[in-house]
Formats: structure tokens, sequence, C-alpha cells
């Protein structure tokens, strides 16, 4: 690998001579200069990191930075870079400052070109549009994305109309990209974090163009002789394509296993039923039904292996030919065809342009698999969609690959096998291939458990031993037999394919419902501060980065991270940003909620930041409150909590409680609470936490975690909502928790 080229001769001094510390320092900073000198091979990996600390840093500001002040920074960076070429240690800290500038940047363009019209007042809208996108949730009920042409609000035509809405339907009617349509709907901003510090829909949201969300009043009404946009008329007949092959599947193949298959090849996921996920996430084979980096490795390298063997039996193709470069150009067309296949989803795309970083470095003879073309796969997609960085695929697929390329770099020598014998070769060929295939899910597993404890509260147990034992039928069987079926079916000939992928498929449920069902296969973990995670994965870049012994600092480092995640902040009191729900801690630390069956999506979320494995049910009975028509009160620590439910019950309780909880706007004089998070004040504030404390009660909303930013704008003053208009429940535009990869 070669070394970077920079203007300091090697045993130059890498202090300036105007100014020498003494002592300790001195020695301190030639020891460092000797380190980093003597890993300039290594130095090119940090560039993307550098780079998303300047993405990261723009994304936690509070409030939205002006594009002088991005690009003045990068122009001063790269100025001080310039000048910073005779002294090593400023080279380096200006290069720093040079990539997080331009990595600040970077995302200050990105976010000023997604800019688009967000939703500001929820209420009832007739919409006119052209379905982009739709997913069957339930039988009967599904989430159609709409590009929007016309949208009215009480007869007078929205002036400010997002670009797109997202929009719950229900019924049966399945709705085909390109469709036009007419639909009636109640639609508000996108949704906010369910509590403070929770995942922001909204941020989301807007880098997907999408300015409002809701659910639909009415049926959708087909639309005749519209004329499709230029970008959507090549989607539209892509996206019939890819449902005649999901159709295809199912009907070859009944049941679960077709509707698994299907995902597998289109990214129809429609049909899975919550039985197949519940065994797929306590297996750790959940990540095998999001089509991303597994599958787009598997379909390149199983093109390139084969057409790199079956070329190489005729010796006037090799002999005059680069067979590598035949294969890897090749594989990377097949590729490209299956991510349209697929449906293009952002982790997709992702995963694809690592892999074609991957081949075009075989095209241009170099090696293929290195913590280099990691890097820079990674930096490519930082700088064309800085917004992948807070993607949860994002890190755990580059967690992941950088891991077990790190490790086969370091450890790679000891997992090849050199048979002096055949009988030597089938006695312990087998053993290095199982061990191969543990080591490396092992080492997959640890890169991506701080990233699945930090987000979904959860560690999967059992992970290594689901994917030892799940993974070859899908690597081996499932994904071959998925490229055969895709080829023969033009010609009628998929059948028996499709039959193998079955089989594949069936083996590896009957992994995952096997492993699911041992006991404690998930440990629900409480959340933690997003410092402790940042710790976690600075240590581990330190540790697989660098190769000379000062990389094991990493481990300490990592070590360090692991014993912040025991901080955990417990509040006593939950409200929703609806206040449609509340829930508060009881004696034995348990959150407990009023009996009701709305907003348990909410529930569910506030349950696994507490680490409570409890079912949103379990935590609904109304255990700690004392319900009447009109509202129900709980004592916390002490302190009267109320959460109205009719008008009638305010003027009591004003009387009384501390803490008012209220999905309306109170507004008579209200002189015993200290607190009152009524509709008004949610809608300005977002969803809301209390912790009782012996000072006082501190109160935390989600505004302030978010800052006013282009995806969560001031709302400064109360806006009077119609009891009528409400927002989509947060269940239906949750994100995806299994298998970004």
């Amino acid at each position: 690998m070669g070394k970077l080229s920079i203007a300091v001769p090697a045993g130059s001094d890498a202090v300036p001579r105007r100014w020498r510390p003494s002592g300790a320092l001195t020695r301190v900073g030639g020891a460092l200069a000797a380190q980093l000198d003597a890993e300039q091979g290594r130095w090119f990996l940090w560039l993307p990191v550098f780079f998303g600390a300047g993405v990261g840093i723009y994304f936690e500001l509070l409030e939205e930075p002006p594009f002088s002040l991005s690009l003045g920074l990068f122009i001063a960076a790269l100025a001080l870079r310039m000048m910073a070429r005779a002294n090593l240690l400023a080279f380096l800290f200006t290069s720093i400052l040079l990539c997080a500038s331009a990595g600040f940047f970077a995302a200050k363009v990105r976010s000023d070109i997604m800019a688009a019209p967000v939703l500001d007042r929820h209420g009832a809208y007739d919409l006119e549009g052209f379905v982009e996108g739709f997913d069957r949730q339930t039988p009967k009920r599904g989430r159609a994305v709409i590009r929007l042409t016309a949208m009215k609000h009480d007869n007078a035509d929205v002036a400010n109309r997002p670009f797109r809405v997202r929009v719950s339907v229900r019924g049966e009617l399945t709705l085909t990209p390109g469709a036009a349509i007419k639909i009636r709907a109640i639609l508000g901003p996108p949704p906010e974090p369910v509590m403070p510090g929770g995942y922001d829909f909204a941020r989301m949201s807007y880098y997907q163009g999408i300015g409002a969300s809701g659910y639909s009043l009415s049926k959708p009404e087909l639309l005749d002789g519209r004329e499709l946009p230029l970008d959507m008329k090549f989607r539209a007949r892509l996206a019939e394509l890819r449902a005649r092959i999901g159709t295809r599947i199912t009907s070859t193949l009944p049941g679960q296993t077709g509707e698994i298959a299907a995902a597998l090849t289109v990214g129809q996921t429609a049909g899975l039923d919550e039985t197949s996920m519940n065994d797929l996430r306590g297996s750790g084979l959940a990540h095998v039904i999001s089509i991303s980096g597994l599958h787009m490795s598997l379909v390149a390298g199983t093109v390139f292996w084969f057409l790199r063997w079956l070329l190489a039996l005729f010796p006037s193709i090799a002999l005059r030919f680069s067979v590598r470069a035949l294969a890897g150009g090749s594989a990377l067309v097949c590729v490209t065809v299956y991510l349209a296949l697929s449906g293009a989803s952002i982790a997709a795309v992702r995963s694809y342009l690592m892999i074609a970083v991957v081949f075009l470095a075989i095209l241009l003879n170099r090696q293929a698999l290195s913590l280099r073309n990691v890097a820079l796969a990674g930096l490519v997609i930082l700088i064309v969609l800085p917004d992948s960085l807070i993607d949860i695929s994002f890190q755990m697929s580059f967690a992941a690959t950088a891991a077990l390329i790190a490790g086969y770099e370091r450890f790679g020598r000891y997992l090849h096998f050199e048979a002096k014998s055949v009988r030597e070769r089938l006695t312990w060929q087998p053993v290095y291939i199982v061990g191969g295939v543990l080591v490396t899910t092992a080492t997959a597993g640890l890169a991506v458990e701080p990233f699945s404890a930090y987000h979904f509260h959860n560690l999967t147990v059992y992970s290594a031993l689901g994917n030892l034992l799940g993974g070859p039928p899908v690597d081996l069987l499932t994904m071959p037999a998925m490229i055969v079926a895709l080829i023969a079916m033009p010609f009628g000939l998929d059948e028996w394919p499709l039959k193998f992928m079955g089989y594949g498929v069936d083996a590896m449920m009957a992994v995952a419902k096997w492993v699911a069902s041992i006991p404690g296969s998930l440990i629900p973990v409480p959340a933690f501060p997003f410092a402790a995670l940042l710790i976690i994965i600075l240590g581990g870049l330190w540790l697989i980065i660098w190769r000379r012994p000062w990389r094991l600092f990493g481990l300490a480092v990592i070590g360090g991270g692991v014993a912040f995640t025991s901080i955990h902040d417990r509040p006593d009191i939950y409200v929703d940003r609806d206040a449609k729900v509340a829930a508060i801690r009881d004696k034995d630390g348990k959150l407990q909620a009023p009996k009701s069956r709305r907003a348990s999506y909410t529930v569910t979320q506030w349950l696994k930041a507490d680490g409570d494995g409890r079912a949103a049910k379990d935590a609904s009975t109304g255990a700690g409150w004392q319900c009447d028509a009109y509202s129900c009160l709980a004592l916390v620590k002490g302190t009267l909590v109320s959460f109205i439910a009719k008008p009638d019950a305010i003027h009591d309780d004003c009387e009384r409680a501390v803490v008012m909880v209220a999905p309306m706007d109170i507004r008579q004089p209200c002189p015993a609470p200290k607190i009152i998070l009524d509709r008004g004040a949610l809608w300005e504030r977002g969803s809301a936490t209390i912790k009782v404390t012996d000072a006082g009660l501190m109160l935390h909303t989600a505004s302030e975690r978010r800052g006013v930013r282009p995806w969560s704008p001031s709302r400064r003053r109360r806006e009077i909502i119609p009891p009528e208009a409400e927002t989509a429940r947060p269940g239906e535009d949750k994100p995806a928790e299994d298998g970004q990869e």
C-alpha cells in the first residue's frame, strides 16, 4: 500500500525550531510523530472518519448554520492546509480540519438541495398526484408515497404544498407506482420523536422529500389520461416488472416461503407475518430480509466466481483477455440489474456503491478487498449522501465490513489451510471452513452489537449460532438459485430454481425458529448516552485502522465506552406528542400507562428505551392510575399527575394536580399545576419527559434536542388544532429495525 507524499522529509523535525518545548512534552511529541510517520500508509483510512465527523457536527447543531458559514470554514481550512507543508503535526492537524469542514459543507449543501415545503397545519386535504411507491403492510392496509400535482384545503389550493406526502391507505386496493390518483386524507407534519432524543421521523422524511404524512379518509380514485413525469416512466415500468416477478415467486412457493423469497428478490416484504419476523429477530437473521450488503455481495460474488471459472475453461479467451476483469465487469452489470429489481432502497444503493468500488478495483487490477476500498466507498457515499451517516443501516454495514476486512488482514493467514494429502484435506478442511464461518459471524456480530443496543435497545445473544447455521443455506442455495431463476424466468424455466430457492429459505427459517426459541435469545438494553456509542466507535476505529502495537489502546477506549453504557436516564413521567397517552414509573420502577389501545407503538418505544421487554398491552393495564370517564390520576414520588380525558375534568384537576396532561387546549386559569402539557404546548415543544427530584420537576422536551432545523421549524405560536385533525401514528412510518447492513 503506497504512502502519502508530503513535504516533510523522513527524519526531519516535527516541531518548528523557533519554538521547541523541553522535557516530557518534547519526548511525547517526538514519539507521536514517529508513530504517525510509521503509519503513513494508513492515513487515508481516516479521511472518511474526519469527513463524517464534520457531517455529524452539522447534524448535532441546534440551529441551522448559514451557507456562508459552512463555505467560509471550508475555504479557511483549505488555506491552512496549503500553508502547513513543512511540519508533520501541522500537516495532519490541518488535514483533519479540512476533512471535517468539507463534511460540514457537504451536509449543508445536501440539506439545501433537499429543501422542500413541509406542511405546518393539520387538517383534511384533497390530494391529486402520482404514486411513487406503495408498500402493503397488512392485507387491508398499505402505505403510499404520492408526488403531488394538486392539494386543496377547504376547497382552496394550498400554495406552498409539499413535494411528496406519505399516506396510510386502508382497503385491499393495490396501488402501482405511476398510477394517478385522487384521495382525501388527514395530513400533518411528518411525525416527531416519541420521546426526547428518540428517532426523528421528520428528519428522515426531509431527506426523502416527504413534507407531510397521515391517513386516508376515502378510497383512492384512479385518474385516467394523466401524463407521467419523465423521470417516473421508467420507474413505473420497472415497478410493474417487479410486481410480476413477485407474483410469480409467491405463486410457485406458497406461504411464508414464497413471501420471504419475494423479499429477497424484489424487496416485497408486505406478506411477512409477525411470527416469521420474531423468529428472524431472535436468531439474528433479520438482516437477511433487508436487501443490502449481504445480498449485493452474494449476487456479485456468485456471478464473478462462476464466470471466472467458466471463462478459464476456454484457452482462446483466457490467454487473450483478463478473465478476472471480464468476470468483474459482468458481475457489476448483474448486480446493477439486481439493484433495480430490488427496489433500489437507500441501504441497497449504498451497498451497491461499495460493491462498485470493489469491482472497479478488480477492473484496474488492484486489490479488491481492503480497508482502503472500504474507506473510499464510505467517503464517496458521504460526499454524495451525507445524511447516510445518521442512517442505521449505513452504520451497521460499514462497521461489519470494516471489522471483517481488518480481521482478515490481521488473522487471515490462520484461516488458510494447505493440505499435504487427500486424507488431510478431507479431515481438516471442513474444520477450517466451519471455523472461518464462525469467526466471520462472531466478528461481524461484535461489530454491529453496539449499534443494535443503541438504536433497537436489545442484544441478540445467539446471533453467532443463528448465522452459523442459517447463513450457509442462504449463501450456498437460496441466492444462487435466485440468480438462476431470474435468468430462466423469461423462458418459463424458473420453477425448479425457485423450488431450490424455497428449500434454502425453509432451512434458514427452521434454524431461525429453533434459535429464537432458546430462552434469553434477546436481552433488552436500556437506552444509554450517545457519547458511550461514540467512544466505542472511536476505540474500534483506532483498533482496526492502525497496525502498530499502539492500536491496542483502542481496546481500552472500547472498554471505557462499554462502562459508560451503564449510565441510564430514567424519567418518571412520559407524555407523547399528541397527549394521547402518558406513562408513569411505579414503585417497582416499571412504566405504567392508562388502559388504552391507542398509541401502542409509542408505549412500545418507551418500554424498549427503558430496557423493559413487556409488550405495550401489558404496560397499558392502568396499574398505578385511578381512572374514571373524565381523567386519570397517578401519584409519582408524592407528585400528583392528571391525565385529562374530557374537558369536564379540567376545573377540578386544576385545583389539585401538580402535573397536568391534556389532549385539548386549556384556556381557563389553572393555578395548581407546575407543569401543563396541553395540546398547544405539545404542538410547540413535542413529546416530553419529566423527572421528579428533591429539587423539583425536571422537564425535557423533544424540541430541546431537535433545535430549529429545516426538518424541525420553530413553533412559537400556539395553533388551535381541530380535534378531528390528527397526525398518522408513528407505527405507520416507523424505520426498519432489522437487517441494516
